[in-house]
């Protein structure tokens, strides 16, 4: 266990709660189902618990640094809603702007009827996908994993996708290069169903992304620089991860029934590509601490040490409930603007806290920003849990959330 608050050392159940989480983290990577975790769990900017355990290489067994670089996938998700809302704040654009008028490409949408034909039958939209419906993923944009739909299958065989190592596994036609690639290509593609609808998990907030480019006028990752990792002091958030930092990335690895395999190595990660995809619902690289800072600009409502990013309003309106997620018991939440939101079902259930907003990432990357009690919590780690082997994923998120109601004043 790294440093954590004197001032919590000497509580009984503070302690008895950090060893116990401890403990099962160790045990995860003791008997392999876990290649490593860091953590973090903090109230008004004093750490609770902060835990490193095992390797950023299994197989040579090099322990886990607290600056390592771990694949964020999904965790950048939340990061570019960000950006959308301060170009919402700037009037440069509105909730109910339709995408089709920022993304010419995305102007003729059509909607799979439902059948089971292919190719899949369309039928017109009532309405315009808006930047409202992709910050809640009810665009009807998909990924391609997430079914088996003809919808899906025209993903999988016209390339409606990125190189990435979270996929469904099946043949596909080569990926888009290029957002404006990828982009072209969701403009061909049919809805899974009309705008507006149920939460459908896809390329919603990559094409934010593409949004936030064009209306601001820089690419995404220079914006991303200027306005959110710059002001933060993210000084390792990166869709590239360089050759200095290489040697800090970890091993990316997925779970099997043989144990974990490696499936991306550092030095010839696609992260070190130049030229990859700048995916902002899925491709930014990052350690703890700078996600700890971001996740501290939104329990503390907008701010991060006296500088301002967001508006407390535009903070509260993505972390109020507009929509369920679904999904089963493990998944379904309320879900607000990029972020789920915690109630007091998933807090029952032993999951997300009350009123605390999350996201989480394909390898098992996971936080939760508190902004009623300022308590955020981190972990960190890379390993692809497909079917089976969900089972850790929850494992991993629970242990967190009971962790974090257990060492906080709520």
């Amino acid at each position: 266990m790294l440093a954590s608050s004197p001032a919590c050392a000497t509580t009984p159940a503070p302690a008895a709660a950090r060893a116990a989480l401890q403990a099962e983290l160790e045990g995860m990577v003791a008997d392999g189902t876990l290649p490593q975790a860091l953590v973090l769990i903090e109230q008004h900017g004093i750490p609770l618990a902060e835990i490193a355990t095992g390797y950023s290489n299994v197989a040579r067994k090099t322990p886990v640094r607290r600056d390592a670089l771990f694949r964020l996938y999904s965790m950048s998700k939340p990061i570019t809603t960000v950006a959308v809302m301060q170009l919402v704040e700037q009037g440069k654009l509105a909730l109910d702007t339709p995408v089709g008028s920022v993304l010419p490409a995305l102007d003729n949408l059509e909607v799979w009827d439902g059948s089971a034909a292919y190719p899949p039958r369309t039928v017109p939209t009532r309405r315009p996908v808006t930047i409202l419906d992709l910050l809640t993923h009810t665009s009807g944009i998909t990924y391609e994993f997430m079914g088996d739909t003809p919808v899906h299958r025209f993903y999988r065989e016209h390339g409606v996708g990125r190189v990435t190592q979270a996929t469904s596994g099946k043949a596909q036609a080569e990926p888009a290069h290029t957002l404006d690639e990828l982009v072209e290509r969701l403009g061909t593609a049919p809805l899974l169903h009309q705008p507006g609808g149920p939460f459908s998990y896809g390329f919603s907030t990559t094409v934010l992304g593409a949004v936030v480019a064009k209306v601001s006028g820089q690419s995404l990752d220079a914006y991303l620089e200027e306005h959110i990792f710059a002001p933060l002091e993210m000084t390792d958030t990166t869709f590239v991860v360089s050759e200095e930092q290489a040697s800090r990335l970890v091993t990316g690895y997925a779970a099997s029934a043989q144990g974990l395999v490696a499936v991306d190595e550092p030095r010839t990660s696609e992260y070190r590509d130049p030229a990859r995809l700048r995916d902002g619902g899925g491709a930014l690289a990052g350690t703890l601490e700078d996600y700890r800072h971001f996740a501290e600009m939104l329990a503390r409502r907008g701010t991060w040490h006296a500088k301002r990013l967001l508006s407390q309003a535009s903070v509260e309106a993505m972390f109020h409930p507009r929509l369920r997620t679904g999904g089963g018991e493990h998944l379904d939440s309320a879900f607000g603007l990029g972020l789920a939101i915690g109630d007091a079902g998933t807090e029952a259930r032993g999951g997300l806290p009350v009123g605390a907003g999350s996201w989480s990432g394909s390898a098992n990357t996971y936080f939760l920003a508190d902004p009623v009690h300022d308590i955020v919590a981190i972990v960190m780690t890379n390993e692809l849990t497909s079917g089976p082997f969900e089972t850790r994923t929850w494992q991993l998120r629970e242990a967190i959330d009971r962790a974090t109601v257990a060492l906080t004043q709520r």
